[in-house]
């Protein structure tokens, strides 16, 4: 098991979360009993101009993440799952 120190969670983005570096996470959920595992989401230029990430197939800029943005002190432990130990 890892452990995550999360230090801000976005409002309507349930699932994601930064971290004091300023890396950003999807947390590991189910949606319609497709598993999602965690990830790391990874930084994309929008018509080579805007900074932001996309997330569920939407472009999210980082100015509208830091109007969503709110402090949130949690430490999540992580626990990896093999395709034998998934629930369905």
């Amino acid at each position: 098991m890892d452990r995550l120190l999360i230090k801000y969670r976005f409002q309507d983005l349930h699932y994601i979360v930064a971290d004091g570096k300023g890396e950003f996470y999807q947390l590991p959920h189910c949606v319609n009993k497709y598993y999602k595992p965690l990830r790391k989401l990874k930084r994309v230029l929008n018509n080579g101009v805007t900074d932001g990430y996309r997330i569920n197939r939407k472009f999210v800029s980082l100015n509208q993440l830091r109007l969503k943005a709110y402090v949130s002190t949690e430490i999540i432990e992580i626990k990896s799952f093999s395709a034998s130990e998934l629930p369905f």
